[in-house]
């Protein structure tokens, strides 16, 4: 039998879990005949890698590149370790980005994925970081910012 303790815990857990699930399903408005409006990712990393691999210097840019540790790095370009993550996730993109320009000794680039406006101070924030940051932004199908 369970103690009163043990109860309250897993109420507790199943409403945690109750409203992560809520919070994270997609709402009307999200939605576009049954894909999210804004995509995933995977999906924006697919769009953007086929744009920039078709520019002179970059046929080799490299989608998923494996480390030896198992990880990936989104895009490896030439001469950049690439993280690619929803702007208000930068801090993540950072930290990803520095870590695989470590493992494969190239310069650390986050593109943040912007689906609103504001997406500016995310940007400044990565630049603040000492990382190059590039913009694009997923409504347009654009570069915003980008050196």
């Amino acid at each position: 039998m369970l103690s009163a303790w043990a109860a309250i815990k897993i109420v507790i857990v199943i409403i945690v879990l109750s409203v992560i699930f809520y919070f994270n399903m997609p709402t009307q408005t999200e939605q576009t005949f049954g894909a999210p409006r804004f995509g995933t990712e995977v999906y924006w990393q697919d769009i953007i890698h086929e744009e920039l691999s078709q520019r002179d210097g970059w046929e080799s840019l490299e989608k998923e590149h494996r480390l030896d540790d198992g990880t990936r790095v989104d895009l490896l370009f030439p001469e950049q370790a690439c993280e690619i993550d929803w702007a208000n996730k930068w801090a993540e993109g950072v930290g990803q980005s520095i870590y695989y320009g470590l493992k494969t000794r190239k310069a650390p680039l986050v593109i943040l994925l912007a689906k609103k406006d504001g997406w500016e101070k995310y940007r400044d924030r990565v630049q603040y970081c000492g990382v190059d940051c590039w913009v694009y932004d997923t409504r347009t199908q654009e570069w915003t910012d980008k050196e």
